[in-house]
């Protein structure tokens, strides 16, 4: 392998009691992935010449860290990055939830609290059945009113909330996970047509939760995933692997 320009897909799994990859899991598109190797370390100087220079130097730190960045921002992603746990929300009907305690504001934006799309909307003004001709609601229950004549306050809706999903962020310890990185570099392909194949696998990885969730940007929005690549104790440092994480050429 010489020159390279690396593409593939990422993978997650889970580690079983002997810290073997269980259940791989594609994080989806991936435009940026990568690791860091560092050291920490401790310098002597001597200080007999005058010159005060280094004469000696110790490692007393190594480290690895991961870093991926993926824009699908799917369920199984989110739950990963926020230490969350999934669990489903049941449809079904609301009667009488207060929207407004005053006259609405035409063109103002107000809320249902949905928990799924909604359907089946009707609105009431101090019990009167507001006619939807005089204001709009989305699929997730923001109204807008665009004519307010005759209508008096408190403002309730009757309507239906489909099923949906949740994540709830915090509810888990930081997961560890085996990570691999299935490279396909495509600045060299080989017999048959195929890019040259480079895997890196890192055995053992705590990730931090996610700092940014950016959730209105003008631009596609990424997730950007960090952790450190923790020593495998599973595994021996005198094995060809090593206890961090290894890289497999296929076509070396």
């Amino acid at each position: 392998m010489s020159l390279t320009s690396l593409q593939g897909p990422v993978f997650t799994a889970d580690r079983d009691g002997s810290g073997n990859p269980v259940n791989f899991a594609w994080a989806g598109n991936s435009p940026d992935t990568n690791v860091s190797l560092s050291t920490e370390t401790l310098t002597h100087k001597e200080s007999y010449t005058g010159l005060r220079t280094t004469d000696a130097r110790i490692i007393t730190e190594t480290s690895a860290s991961i870093s991926i960045t993926v824009d699908d921002f799917k369920e199984s992603n989110f739950v990963m990055a926020a230490y969350g746990v999934a669990a489903a929300i049941a449809g079904g009907a609301v009667t009488g939830e207060a929207v407004l305690s005053t006259i609405p504001v035409v063109g103002e934006r107000y809320a249902l609290k949905a928990t799924g799309r909604v359907s089946a909307v009707t609105l009431k003004g101090n019990a009167v059945t507001i006619s939807n001709t005089l204001y709009s609601i989305d699929a997730s229950g923001v109204i807008v009113f665009s004519d307010i004549t005759g209508i008096a306050a408190p403002i309730t809706a009757d309507y239906t909330n489909a099923a949906a999903r949740q994540v709830g962020v915090f509810k888990t310890a930081p997961p560890e996970k085996h990570v691999r990185v299935d490279g396909m570099n495509t600045a060299r392909t080989i017999s048959g047509g195929d890019f040259e194949r480079l895997i890196l696998d890192a055995f053992k990885t705590r990730l931090d939760p996610l700092e940014t969730f950016n959730l209105i940007h003008d631009e596609f929005g990424t997730m950007v995933i960090n952790g450190s690549v923790l020593v495998d104790t599973l595994k021996s440092q005198a094995s060809a692997t090593g206890q961090f994480m290894r890289l497999i050429y296929f076509d070396a």
